[in-house]
């Protein structure tokens, strides 16, 4: 995973064929830096339970429920975390700009931009 990460691609689901699915760092290994990979193992989980509970046991349809409600959100924070990696170790005038972005505000602000991430609810685990 690390040398897909080093060259910019998105690991999010490789492609399998119906009958297995991933979940957690299988499907989706990430950078450390949203610190974000048991919470989406955790997410993963929960949606896969709803997929099988409303695909009524089918297990190849929950499968592709499971991994169409899950690959736009994980691949966002996959996406996500690499950012935040540059944009902690930004130097020169990415490091002002990054700087300029959270000066002034209030620790509770800090995370307004992350309501996606951190507003996720088990019952709209099966929305997309």
């Amino acid at each position: 995973m690390a040398s897909a990460h080093a060259q910019g691609k998105c690991c999010t689901f490789p492609k399998l064929d119906g009958r297995v699915t991933m979940l957690g760092d299988a499907a989706h290994g990430m950078l450390q830096y949203m610190a974000q990979g048991a919470c989406m193992a955790i997410e993963d989980a929960v949606t896969l339970g709803e997929a099988m509970k409303h695909c009524q046991g089918d297990v190849v349809k929950a499968f592709q429920l499971y991994e169409k409600s899950r690959i736009p959100r994980t691949a966002r924070v996959v996406l996500s975390a690499r950012e935040m990696g540059r944009l902690y170790h930004a130097k020169g005038v990415e490091r002002l700009v990054r700087n300029q972005l959270w000066e002034g505000r209030t620790p509770e602000r800090f995370y307004d931009a992350l309501e996606w991430l951190y507003g996720w609810r088990a019952e709209n685990a099966l929305t997309h």
